[in-house]
């Protein structure tokens, strides 16, 4: 059944869910497009994070699943949807891959080893981030403490698009408020760093570079037992599953040394991997049925929802709204540096027979002005030349070699917006989710642009 845009809130209606059944329904971004769900009696769960009865559950900008085991009673009223019941699921295969990772964790609290370290793969809206979600949620119902690790930046699902990170789950996520629900619930932050671009294949030089250094940081989580025997999950982005994606899957997929790869749908990739690895390997590839629940989303859509994820940053979700804070700041109190895209020559100008060589790691001075209008920065944790460190020796003067170097090894401790910029008066307005003066840190720019409305 599929309804459109309603002036007013529908009546609620029940839907009658028998045991292995799953609730589906669509919400479009957008903050008067809201779907409000209750269970009233049995047992639900949305990707592994049960539904607790009789309390309210409110979406926006969602494709969601309910899946019950045992059947149950769901109440729910919407002004924009699409509902209906699916009968065929792949959660039985989900459940028993959860249980073979369970196997892994036992065997390794027992011999003192790590993990599972798990890597999900799969085209575009197969279901990748579902499943992710759904072992984690397991996981944490058992008092593991797996490392969740998203290297797909066309979401950022811990931050904002653009981004890749890791972070511990200690409880099941918030269904309503997915990966942000930790930040605000479990008092957990992740560690995130900034690529600025929402496909690995913009800059995959830098890309590349970022995903070593963020697995650096997994490694080191993980040399404690609590973590180590719990492992990681890992998302990934589509284009590993692409034609020409092949070959940065398996480097993945050596830089994060997986030993359980879970290919959703694809049988011509997981083919490829399994003659790839070979039988000897020590990477387990299995297969798993993409859920019939799974639809494609086209860009107007991906480009409505990562909008959505910029506008909860600073102003929070229905759950937890937040007022952002607003100053003003001169252009000489900042420093700007994004990759790639300096002022350069043009090729005629060039020696004969040279060719420009794209620096894809080389971070380079932006002036500030009216190119910063409506971007997204991102507060790097590198400091700034002379700024006093933790111990509070100033920082040294960097060589252009040298501050590249910082600012690829550094993650970002948050995101700033740049509302208004007055060239003639060397001023710019920043918006930022908490008060307080910006630290003295670079800001990194991407592609990401966002317009407060």
């Amino acid at each position: 059944m599929q309804a459109s845009q309603a002036d007013t809130e529908a009546e609620p209606r029940d839907w009658h869910l028998e045991p292995g059944q799953e609730f589906r329904f669509e919400v479009d971004p957008g903050a008067k497009n809201k779907a409000c769900l209750v269970l009233k009696n049995g047992r639900a769960e949305i990707f592994g994070s049960e539904l607790a009865v009789g309390v309210e559950y409110r979406f926006t900008g969602r494709k969601l699943a309910v899946f019950t085991w045992h059947g149950c009673v769901l109440q729910i009223s919407f002004s924009f949807y699409i509902e209906y019941i699916g009968f065929e699921t792949p959660m039985q295969s989900f459940l028993s891959a959860h249980m073979a990772l369970e196997q892994m964790r036992d065997h390794a609290v027992r011999t003192a080893t790590q993990g599972p370290r798990v890597l999900i793969v799969g085209q575009a809206d197969s279901g990748k981030t579902s499943l992710a979600k759904i072992l984690i949620n397991y996981a944490a119902k058992l008092s593991r403490r797996p490392l969740f690790v998203d290297i797909d930046p066309s979401q950022g699902s811990m931050s904002l698009p653009g981004t890749v990170g890791a972070m511990v789950i200690s409880r099941p996520i918030s269904c309503e408020e997915e990966f942000g629900a930790p930040l605000t619930v479990m008092g957990t932050a992740p560690i995130v760093f900034y690529h600025g671009h929402t496909s690995p294949l913009e800059k995959p030089k830098l890309y590349d570079s970022i995903i070593k250094k963020l697995i650096q940081v997994v490694d080191k989580k993980l040399e404690s037992p609590d973590h180590g025997s719990s492992g990681i999950i890992v998302d990934t982005p589509s284009q590993f599953a692409e034609p020409g994606g092949f070959e940065q899957l398996t480097e993945a997929i050596k830089a994060i040394k997986a030993n359980v790869v879970f290919v959703i749908g694809y049988e011509r990739l997981y083919s490829d991997l399994l003659r790839h690895f070979g039988a000897q390997s020590p990477v387990s590839v299995l297969k798993l049925n993409k859920s019939g629940g799974v639809v494609t989303r086209d860009k107007d859509f991906r480009r409505k929802l990562q909008m959505q994820r910029v506008k909860e940053y600073f102003y929070g979700s229905m759950r937890s709204e937040m007022t952002p804070f607003s100053q003003t700041v001169s252009f000489s109190d900042i420093a700007v540096r994004r990759v790639g895209e300096g002022l350069l020559a043009p090729s005629s100008a060039l020696p004969l027979g040279a060719e420009r060589k794209e620096h894809d790691t080389k971070f380079v001075k932006v002036e500030p002005g009216d190119i910063l209008l409506h971007s997204v920065l991102a507060v790097s944790h590198a400091l700034l030349p002379g700024a006093p460190d933790a111990s509070g020796t100033p920082t040294k003067i960097y060589t252009p070699d040298e501050e590249s170097q910082v600012l690829l090894e550094s993650n970002v401790a948050g995101f700033i917006y740049i509302s208004e910029v007055e060239d003639y008066k060397r001023k710019m307005t920043v918006l930022s989710p908490t008060p307080g003066r910006l630290p003295k840190t670079f800001l990194i720019m991407g592609a990401l642009k966002w317009m407060d409305m």
